[in-house]
């Protein structure tokens, strides 16, 4: 029997064709409720994760659609392989070194459990970015308002009482951007000012985070969506567009004191270690972390080290030569802040593989496929989470495993459906 919900998912967009059955309605409510969980209450968003899950477990028992109509997809095994990558690679070096660990699966394992959420939302045409793109700046403004009313234990770093600001800075910026270039030609005014209030926000959040990483990010971000634009975009568009960018830069750097402040300190950090590596500081310490994960990955680049505690990094003369006792503490304690790094470390070349297939794959099957607001939101979501990765584990907490691969898994299953539909219109 048609629910009323359905009819009105697919009036708004959210569905590509009438459902007819209430198990749909509640899959798709359950990805709209998502995002509110994500960087508020501690665990909230592994619950809603749940039940996301198995709503999609059971949505792929409705209608006659089978489920295994998803693996004749021409990129169907290539996304299995991004799902399967960071498993894979524990499996194989831990199995060697014969030291397994069942609580290092607990994040990369979440990306092949997202799978029935990915054909789930393609089989019943589920337009995930459309979804996404009318709850987050709603849900940017639930964990803004979170963390103002929570305690703060960085000072006037604004973050929640779990997350550091660097990570909780990284993620806001990326939803803003996400919001941004979700703002499609036909919105109407009000839906194109409600998306632009969730990109101001997500930068305002951005900025009182003070994280560095998340500012980079941004010119990144932005770069990249000027690329995917660039056939809309006339030179002196683009000329106008890098002028007002400068001009705002500046702008944030002589009238935002913190903006300024953190900018300084880090051109100042770097221009110190270059002299002396081992005085303490926030930018020198991850150089250090860098030249040592470089040193040890030489020392053992096929199987790595596992945990980050095992790290042989106390007594070696080399790293007592330029690391300081924060940068050696830190790397064994936390790991090298660096998602690269961090899987190199503990899984050798098999880790390196592990990072190039979460990452590049998606953005490889984003830019083989016609240019939408599933692949731009795609694109920017890939993109600002491996840059900033260079400077945190973007991908080290099971909650940012589990964020990155539901939305990944949604934009990769829209933009799969969505092909399909405009091969068949031709």
């Amino acid at each position: 029997m048609k629910t009323a919900s359905n009819t009105v998912f697919h009036r708004f967009g959210l569905i590509d064709q009438q459902s007819h059955h209430w198990i749909i309605s509640l899959f798709i409510i359950s990805l709209l409720v998502l995002p509110f969980g994500f960087m508020t209450f501690k665990g909230l968003f592994g619950v809603l994760s749940a039940i996301c899950l198995l709503l999609s477990l059971l949505a792929l028992g409705v209608n006659s659609d089978h489920p295994s109509n998803f693996f004749k997809e021409k990129y169907s095994y290539l996304i299995i392989v991004c799902l399967s990558g960071g498993t894979l690679s524990l499996l194989i070096t831990q199995g060697i070194r014969g030291d397994f660990s069942f609580k290092t699966y607990d994040g990369p394992i979440r990306l092949l459990v997202a799978l029935p959420i990915l054909i789930a939302i393609y089989k019943h045409r589920v337009n995930f970015p459309k979804l996404l793109s009318l709850v987050i700046p709603l849900a940017l403004f639930n964990i803004f308002i979170f963390a103002k009313l929570g305690s703060h234990p960085y000072g006037e770093r604004l973050t929640n009482h779990y997350l550091d600001p660097i990570f909780w800075g990284n993620f806001s910026v990326i939803l803003g951007f996400m919001s941004f270039v979700s703002i499609q030609h036909h919105d109407y005014l009000l839906l194109k000012i409600y998306k632009l209030s969730g990109f101001a926000l997500g930068i305002n959040m951005s900025l009182m985070s003070q994280t560095r990483a998340s500012w980079i990010a941004a010119i990144i971000m932005a770069i990249v969506f000027l690329t995917l634009n660039r056939k809309e975009l006339t030179i002196k568009k683009m000329t106008v567009h890098g002028f007002i960018f400068i001009i705002f830069l500046m702008a944030l750097y002589f009238l935002t004191d913190n903006f300024k402040i953190r900018i300084d300190s880090a051109i100042e950090n770097i221009l110190v270690w270059q002299k002396n590596s081992q005085i303490p500081s926030s930018a020198g310490e991850r150089l250090n972390m860098i030249k040592m994960s470089i040193y040890l990955f030489s020392l053992s680049p096929w199987l790595g080290y596992g945990e980050f505690a095992t790290l042989p990094v106390i007594n070696d003369p080399y790293i007592l030569s330029f690391a300081d006792s924060d940068s050696i503490k830190t790397i064994q304690c936390c790991g090298p802040h660096n998602d690269l790094a961090g899987q190199i470390l503990r899984s050798g070349v098999f880790g390196m593989y592990a990072h190039a297939v979460t990452l590049i794959i998606p953005i490889y099957i984003f830019l083989r496929s016609k240019i939408s607001q599933s692949t731009i939101m795609g694109m920017i979501f890939c993109a600002g989470v491996l840059v900033c990765g260079l400077s945190t584990e973007m991908l080290g907490l099971k909650i940012s495993y589990t964020f990155y691969a539901i939305l990944t898994s949604g934009f990769i299953a829209t933009t799969l459906w969505q092909k399909n539909d405009f091969y068949e219109q031709k």
